[in-house]
């Protein structure tokens, strides 16, 4: 009757479609879907058996105007039985087509699959035009040709049924519903899948990639918006559906299983025209449903191999046939060879071309490789542990997408005649046994499942701020020990120099003294002379005593100062880490590898009392490993890499600090080592033991005592530059590495990409932390220049011998200077 143009926002222009055709009782709605039906489309073509013809069979259809009917020819003596032809306007245009195999001796319904026309469909029992032959329209069909169903029996009652199935996400719940679907085919399904089955088989198209990510919520994609944001599924069951005299089996997995949203559904189907029935689909299935879900797992075995045993198979028929193809080659070559010198020889050569051809090398049979397949797939078996195991069908989507089954499964709840529910029946196993299954299934879930909506409570945010300022002290204080160990040998050193200055003043006051006292001998008395050397002995006894006191004095103040030892010291003795008896920090060695390690075993030992505390829940005493990167972030909005730490996983990670954390063998969940209200400056002196380990066993020869961590490169301060040291030529690099042992003492091993030295530099990065040695940091604007030492001699002075490096005023690119002034720049 006519066509119209249907748009979508102006985004979507579906064309307009038909198929006149015929179908079984059991078979879809759809021409093309399944092996039980066939028609003629609008397009020109025919489908049969889901299959379409290649070719155009016809010209399209024409609207307004023209009549288009359908033959179907079972007559038996016909030479074209079994048959079907498309007309137009009483004229066949299109060759007879096969009625499929499967369909014939069935009843066939007249179908008709169409979209955006309006058609006027006759039945008879007249023509709308005439016919070349005598034909009988379907009103008008003897009674031996047709097949009429009988009433259907009335109901006990005069409501429909509206199922709800509420059944555990990727255990047999989808499963169930095909098999109750085939054995129930008056329900019609309200889900998200059906309604994308629905629109994939009316032709409406996905864009490239779009394809299920779950089976409750799939995305659709088709660019209609009613459809892509799952708004119709709600408009059918709360206009559309009540309205119709159908039984229904409403399908949402997670609705169904919140008891909040099963009410909300219930709503939508008044109580005086339908029986509303919850489903529960629960616990260990029947014995037919887990032989089917076996059978599946078998053919996805058998699959398997024979895919692996087909790839080795052809392999080896490839080597094969690459082999003969260069024996023959070899063979060719050599002939050609031969038949080079005996080319004089006519019959030389015919003799030789004959005896070539006779040894041409047989071809081996080849082995069928598709009969080594099946006989690999046959030998296939499942183990008794696959099979007591195997209860649930294979599913190529997730009923539910992880982050919605993290965000609701602790709420999954069986229902309750109270919610409003006529009958709640149970399919599987009976409702004490359900509501057990579902409550060991809450719990494992509660260790396996991430939280997806947790955020960090008041004891994680005190406890973290806590740390931060303890951690900032700490470092100040690890800078200034260092710095002021660096300064002590420079001390001692000016203090050796001025006394060799004042023994080499003392020698020549003596030889003056002597040489005026030769020159007065002659005119002085001898008895003077004597009392003048009296008087010279006694001066020198005394400086020499006064001298001897002093160096007395000293090294009885450095014999105490080394007494106490960092390395003698326990760290769990120690009372205050910041001094352990000499003024020394019990980290005075830390590197930064250190204070990563000693933060990191903190942070991890929060996460986990954090979590559980903020979780409140006895069931959910921490989390797997698998979830570390997940809750990291969530508390401390930073992401989290194993890599970082030179490690590839998050057990070999936990592995380094298992005095603070441990993963338990059986499921990986994390089990704290230390007490909530543990002090914070434990983990100093853990990572400090931890320190003393890697030293010793790398001093042993253990090279994989090294740490191999990744240090995150800071900003320099005046403009965010590269450190100076970064762009030095390898050759001034070198030098400057031979003045800081020239000036500074020893040089000790370090661990990972940086090595310890014994002159430390000085200050803070942008967090308030002490740089580590060796590292630039950022300056701060007044005060000593960040990166360097404390210099007692004022801007610009150098001690003696020391090499310099001015800087001019202000901060320039990779400078540690700070903003004012020309401050001298030393050190490494």
């Amino acid at each position: 009757v006519e066509s119209r143009l249907c748009q979508d926002g102006g985004k979507v222009k579906p064309r307009q479609s038909c198929i006149l055709g015929f179908s079984t009782r059991a078979s879809s709605l759809f021409l093309d879907d399944g092996a039980e039906s066939f028609g003629f489309d609008s397009e020109g073509h025919f489908v049969g058996a889901g299959q379409w013809s290649q070719e155009q069979l016809y010209s399209p259809f024409s609207p307004y105007n023209s009549v288009y009917g359908v033959l179907l020819n079972l007559d038996p003596s016909s030479p074209n039985a079994n048959t079907v032809s498309l007309f137009r306007d009483g004229v066949r245009i299109s060759k007879p087509q096969p009625v499929p195999e499967a369909m014939r001796g069935q009843v066939l319904y007249p179908t008709i699959n169409y979209k955006n026309m309006t058609l006027h469909v006759n039945f008879g029992p007249s023509s709308f035009t005439t016919m070349p032959f005598a034909c009988r329209m379907l009103q008008d069909a003897a009674a031996a040709d047709i097949e009429a169903a009988a009433a259907a029996k009335a109901k006990a009652s005069a409501k429909q049924e509206v199922l709800f199935p509420v059944g555990l996400p990727d255990e047999g719940t989808f499963g169930w519903l095909d098999d109750f679907l085939k054995e129930n085919p008056q329900y019609s399904e309200l889900s998200n899948r059906s309604l994308l089955n629905w629109g994939l088989k009316s032709g409406l198209y996905r864009k490239a990639g779009a394809w299920s990510n779950s089976n409750d919520s799939p995305l659709m994609d088709f660019g209609v918006r009613e459809l892509d944001d799952y708004s119709l599924l709600s408009t059918l069951q709360q206009s559309l559906a009540p309205m119709l005299q159908r039984d229904y089996v409403v399908m949402q997995v997670k609705n169904n299983l919140l008891a909040e949203e099963r009410k909300k559904a219930l709503t939508s189907y008044d109580g005086d025209s339908f029986k509303r029935v919850a489903v529960v689909i629960m616990g260990e299935p029947p014995e037919a449903f887990k032989a089917k879900a076996r059978s599946q797992a078998l053919e996805a075995k058998r699959r398997k191999v024979g895919d692996e045993v087909r790839k080795e198979k052809e392999a080896e028929a490839q080597a094969r046939k690459e082999k003969r193809s260069v024996a023959v080659a070899d063979k060719h070559r050599a002939a050609a060879e031969k038949k080079a010198e005996e080319a004089e020889k006519a019959e030389g050569e015919e003799g030789a071309e004959k005896k070539d051809e006779e040894a041409e090398p047989a071809e081996e049979p080849e082995e069928d490789i598709e009969a080594a397949v099946k006989k690999a797939e046959e030998a296939v078996q499942l183990t008794a542990e696959e099979e007591k195991a195997q209860w649930f069908l294979q599913q190529s989507s997730e009923d539910l997408v992880k982050k919605d089954l993290g965000r609701s499964f602790a709420s999954f709840s069986i229902p309750d005649k109270a919610e409003g529910f006529d009958e709640v029946r149970y399919a599987w196993q009976d409702a004490p046994k359900a509501a057990e299954y579902l409550k060991a299934w809450i719990s494992e879930r509660k260790l396996t499942q991430r939280v997806e909506d947790i955020q960090p409570g008041a004891y994680f945010k005190q406890m973290h701020e806590e740390w931060q300022v303890k951690l900032a002290e700490w470092k100040r204080r690890h800078g200034e020990s260092r710095a002021a160990r660096w300064k002590q040998p420079v001390t001692k050193r000016r203090k050796v120099h001025e006394k060799k200055k004042e023994e080499e003043k003392k020698e020549e006051d003596e030889e003056k003294q002597e040489r005026a006292e030769k020159k007065e001998e002659d005119e002085e008395p001898k008895a003077e002379d004597e009392t003048k050397e009296e008087d010279g002995e006694t001066k020198d006894a005394a400086a020499k005593e006064a001298e001897e006191r002093k160096e007395v004095e000293e090294e009885e103040v450095e014999t105490e100062e080394s007494q106490i030892k960092l390395d003698d010291v326990e760290p769990f003795r120690v009372e205050d880490i910041n001094d352990i008896g000499n003024g020394q920090p019990l980290y005075a060695n830390f590197t930064w590898e250190d204070w990563i390690m000693a933060n990191l075993r903190f942070e991890l030992h929060l996460l986990v009392h954090a979590y559980r505390i903020d979780l409140n829940d006895e069931e959910r005493p921490s989390f797997g490993e698998a979830h570390l990167q997940h809750y990291y972030q969530k508390y401390f909005r930073k992401t989290f890499t194993s890599k970082n730490f030179g490690v590839a996983s998050n057990l070999e990670l936990i592995g380094l600090i298992k005095d603070t954390l441990e993963a338990l063998p059986k499921n990986n969940i994390l089990e704290a080592q230390l007490a909530e209200d543990t002090p914070m400056d434990n983990f100093i002196r853990l990572a400090e033991d931890h320190r003393r380990e890697r030293q010793q066993a790398y001093d042993a020869g253990d090279e994989m005592a090294k740490l191999n961590l990744q240090r995150e490169a800071h900003p320099q301060a005046g403009g965010g530059g590269r450190d100076n040291r970064q762009r030095m030529p390898p050759q001034q690099q070198q030098q400057q590495q031979q003045q800081q042992q020239q000036y500074g003492g020893r040089q000790q091993h370090g661990y990972g990409a940086a090595a310890q030295h014994a002159m430390p530099q000085r200050g803070f990065d942008g967090g308030h932390h002490a740089a580590p040695p060796g590292y630039p940091s950022r300056a701060p604007a007044y005060g000593v220049p960040a990166g360097h030492h404390p210099v007692p001699y004022g801007y610009g002075a150098m001690p003696s011998g020391m090499p310099s490096q001015r800087v001019g005023a202000g901060t320039a690119q990779g400078s540690r200077g700070p903003a004012i002034g020309q401050p001298a720049r030393y050190g490494p």
